[in-house]
């Protein structure tokens, strides 16, 4: 991991725009001086103790008042980079704290790039790196599940399971370049099969954070879910009773609908972004064709696609048509309008396509009827079982790519020893799981990721 510069940072670490405060922020090893050349109060800042408040005012060089401001000195290492640190409390709004930021970055301090407070907590050992990024979904959380994941992320719950797991395959390794330097009558019997169990050890572990990955990417990142179906089937009245407000346009005319409207909601505490679709058609404009096909490349782009037919009508070939187009592994089927009477059951949906859908079920948009069981459907449909008390550790794409890598190598590992591979091989191979743990929490992240990792963030972070 790159080392941190030694330069004494500030930024703004609450959002800009009106509010009751804004934070600046110092760290570094010349925080409190910087902070006590600009500060004006009743003792000077450098002798005050650490996590003490202090009023007073900050002044540029030219003696001018920035503002009325309250000093927290917050001593190393019990602090949140481990280094020296200063925050002053400013006025909110647009700029009494960008006066203050002026005035400090003026006295020497440089201004912090995205996500460097963090960053220099993870270079000084105070959080790994699946800590660190666990601090941006706590600042990001859409609902309060994401916000308990992360939470617990924080708190060091997945780095423990994943550091214990590259110890015990570090050991593995030891043990494997042992073998090579002995003679192989001299390797004690039952040898490859001690390593064989621990390989399968190490694969049960990365096998059960797996199994929760996509509850977990749905907590963070939501799950987009695409209304699709003929014109007239109540698609956007369906969307706007899961909102529950009139987000789409309802008229009686077929192809109102002409772009692909979006919203988010909550469905079971998972972060749902609904996107409503134009009727699939044969267009009669240009701009209905537009939307056709925005609709079309939606479906295409969703986690999830829900497909409304006519439930009073029954299935046609219109709805068999674009059902040929959409993926069964991902599809759930909805009958709607069961207030004007079903021509097709909830159970004959499915069957009506000939195909192995997620799952079908009916509704009445206009009287909320069947909502309920359709949200949870959602849900279970795109995540394999509705989210219970369990957790669900891993919520990072780049987490869950590392860990298909270390599975395979695994495998890879565990198929040579059977066979009795060379032991210096099958060594590679868990080298090569034990770096892609590495890179998850930060032992062995290249110089680019952490760039890009800690570019997400926003600049006081």
């Amino acid at each position: 991991m790159r080392a941190s510069s030694g330069d004494t940072i500030v930024a703004i670490s609450t959002a800009l725009g009106p509010g009751a405060i804004a934070i600046v922020r110092l760290s570094g090893a010349r925080s409190l001086e910087i902070a006590d050349s600009v500060f004006r109060g009743s003792a000077g800042l450098s002798g005050a103790p650490s996590h003490s408040v202090h009023h007073g005012y900050v002044f540029d060089a030219d003696g001018r008042e920035a503002d009325e401001v309250l000093a927290t000195v917050l001593r190393s290492p019990s602090t949140y980079t481990t280094e020296d640190m200063v925050e002053f409390g400013c006025h909110g709004g647009a700029m009494p704290g960008r006066r203050v930021l002026e005035v400090c970055l003026n006295a020497g301090a440089r201004l912090a790039r995205r996500g460097e407070f963090t960053e220099r907590a993870s270079l000084s050992g105070r959080l790994d790196l699946v800590q660190a990024e666990a601090v941006a979904d706590v600042v990001g959380a859409k609902t309060r599940r994401g916000l308990e994941i992360a939470l617990g992320q924080l708190e060091g719950g997945l780095s423990g399971r994943l550091t214990e797991l590259r110890a015990s395959l570090l050991d593995v390794r030891a043990e494997l370049e042992a073998q090579v330097d002995v003679d192989s009558d001299e390797v004690e019997p039952g040898g490859p099969e001690a390593i064989l169990a621990a390989l399968e050890a190490s694969r049960g572990l990365v096998a059960e954070l797996l199994s929760r990955c996509e509850l977990g990417i749905a907590m963070r990142d939501g799950l987009s879910v695409a209304i699709v179906g003929r014109p007239n089937v109540g698609k956007s009245s369906l969307m706007n009773a899961l909102l529950m407000r009139d987000r789409s346009i309802v008229t009686p005319l077929p192809g109102t609908t002409r772009d692909a409207i979006e919203e988010f909601l909550h469905v079971r505490g998972v972060p749902v972004r609904l996107i409503d679709t134009a009727g699939w058609r044969d267009a009669v404009d240009e701009a209905e064709e537009a939307g056709v096909a925005r609709a079309r490349a939606a479906a295409a782009g969703a986690a999830l696609v829900v497909l409304v037919v006519d439930a009073s009508s029954g299935v046609d070939a219109d709805d068999e048509v674009i059902a040929r187009d959409l993926e069964p592994a991902r599809t759930i089927i909805v009958g709607n309008k069961i207030d004007l009477g079903a021509a097709v059951r909830g159970d004959e949906l499915a069957a009506a396509f000939g195909s192995s859908w997620l799952g079908a079920t009916c509704v009445s948009a206009k009287e909320g009827a069947g909502l309920d069981a359709l949200r949870d459907l959602i849900v279970s449909a795109a995540l394999g079982s509705p989210p219970g008390d369990e957790p669900a550790h891993l919520s990072n794409v780049r987490h869950v790519d590392a860990l298909k890598t270390v599975d395979a190598a695994l495998v890879r590992a565990s198929r040579l020893t059977r066979e009795s591979g060379p032991p210096e091989v099958v060594a590679v191979e868990v080298a090569e799981a034990a770096t892609a743990l590495g890179e998850v929490t930060g032992e062995t992240t290249p110089e680019d990721v952490l760039e890009r990792i800690f570019e997400r963030f926003c600049v006081g972070k």
